[in-house]
């Protein structure tokens, strides 16, 4: 069982409380399908996943919130352009782009199956919690359009923090925003390195989630399977 100590609990966003309904290489396809584009939904994978790792992180410090957005959207076109240039592009890429910024806005996802009810359970139980995430300001709609930004106390992401998982300093700025010693988070996230030894370098408990069942070599009383396992953790569940 965790500490009873635990006030605060930390959570990653996309593949930890949300995920792609479709799967990242079928929702590009069939917005590409619509503007002259015909990719390989598995082809588009394998290059997003290429031209995500190569980019830089998804932090921008200092800036205005219309400044901000525009670095975004301009962060994620050439991440797409990237992949089209791997896979074949196409004469409408921009007005095909406009509208797969948009579709992520919040119609490319939906919540883990226990996600809502873990949340309501936690925060009836009087847990704070926050978001820590490599996201972008879309973040707010995507939580709120699956009916789950309202559960939480505190949001913290990359494009606005100037730093990203696992830099120390974005773990900094959520504690120091949610007013809470390390030894009394946890954080919970999906990413081994992001999340789960980027928290634990701060003396911040983790649970990795490892919904594929791909980290075997991680002992059972650091990981779970869904979030539903987060209340074993919790000596006051």
């Amino acid at each position: 069982m965790r500490s009873a100590n635990t006030k605060t609990i930390f959570f990653d966003a996309a593949d930890t409380l949300f995920y792609i309904e479709k799967g990242l290489g079928n929702t590009y396809a069939s917005v590409a399908k619509k503007y002259g584009g015909d990719p390989h939904p598995d082809h588009l994978r394998k290059a997003f996943s290429k031209a995500f790792k190569s980019a830089t992180p998804l932090a921008f410090g200092g800036v205005s919130d219309d400044e901000r957005k525009v670095l975004e959207k301009n962060y994620w076109r050439d991440i797409v352009e990237n992949v089209y240039k791997e896979v074949g592009m196409f004469e409408e890429f921009e007005a095909h782009f406009d509208e797969l910024f948009e579709v992520f806005r919040s119609d490319a996802w939906a919540i883990f199956p226990e996600t809502k009810g873990v949340l309501k359970s936690l925060k009836d139980k009087n847990y704070n919690l926050g978001i820590i995430s490599n996201f972008d300001s879309r973040v707010y709609d995507v939580m709120n359009a699956l009916e789950i930004h309202e559960y939480f106390d505190k949001f913290v992401i990359s494009s606005e923090a100037g730093f990203a998982k696992p830099d120390p300093n974005i773990f900094h700025i959520a504690l120091k925003k949610m007013g809470s010693n390390p030894k009394e988070c946890l954080h919970i996230g999906d990413h081994i390195h992001n999340d789960f030894h980027g928290a634990r370098a701060l003396g911040i408990e983790a649970l990795l989630i490892d919904r594929e069942g791909e980290y075997e070599f991680i002992g059972n009383q650091h990981k779970i399977l869904n979030l539903q396992e987060i209340h074993k953790f919790l000596d006051n569940s």
